[in-house]
């Protein structure tokens, strides 16, 4: 099964110079909690590491 990220809710996912930013935003889109990584997955992980 592929996950496509489009149609996550509540998430914002952004591409800096060589890696990317994971961000949970609330519904006003106001950053709550961000991760960072050299790939979309590993952002996701720093993310929910963040989180527990």
């Amino acid at each position: 099964m592929k996950l496509n990220i489009n149609q996550l809710q509540f998430i914002k996912i952004d591409k800096l110079n060589n890696s990317y930013s994971v961000s949970l935003i609330d519904n006003k889109e106001y950053e709550i909690i961000k991760g960072y990584g050299n790939t979309v997955v590993d952002a996701f992980n720093d993310l929910h590491h963040n989180l527990i």
